[in-house]
């Protein structure tokens, strides 16, 4: 008898909701919400950018938390383009970090736009 897959939710209102317009959510209501999400059983959370300078302490905090046994098992990971340097900077900026999200743009016109219609090619990553 083979397994059922599973389903795994993942949250992105740290990251992407603070980026609409009209929400504001300090670092304390974003760590909240992180523990709430554990409490639900949630499989990850996108804690933010740890390539930013203002996001930093709120990531390492929360992932002190986490090596502190706040959080029982939910996934916090962060969330940067797949730039060799910004994957570097995210686990310079958080050396306790473990997961990260990698973003690369794929469509049509996005490749038009950022790339200049080429194709980019893969970097060799020092972490990697």
């Amino acid at each position: 008898m083979s397994e059922k897959p599973k389903i795994h939710i993942i949250d992105v209102t740290n990251r992407d909701g603070v980026q609409t317009s009209r929400i504001l959510l300090p670092k304390l209501a974003k760590t909240m919400i992180n523990l709430y999400l554990d409490e639900m059983g949630l499989f990850q959370s996108e804690i933010g950018f740890p390539t930013l300078r203002h996001e930093r302490n709120y990531i390492n905090a929360n992932l002190a938390l986490e090596k502190a046994g706040a959080f029982k098992r939910i996934r916090l990971e962060g969330w940067c383009r797949a730039i060799t340097s910004d994957v570097e900077l995210a686990f310079q900026n958080c050396p306790a970090l473990r997961h990260l999200n990698l973003s690369v743009s794929t469509s049509d016109i996005m490749i038009k736009g950022k790339f200049h219609g080429r194709s980019a090619k893969p970097e060799a990553c020092t972490l990697c």
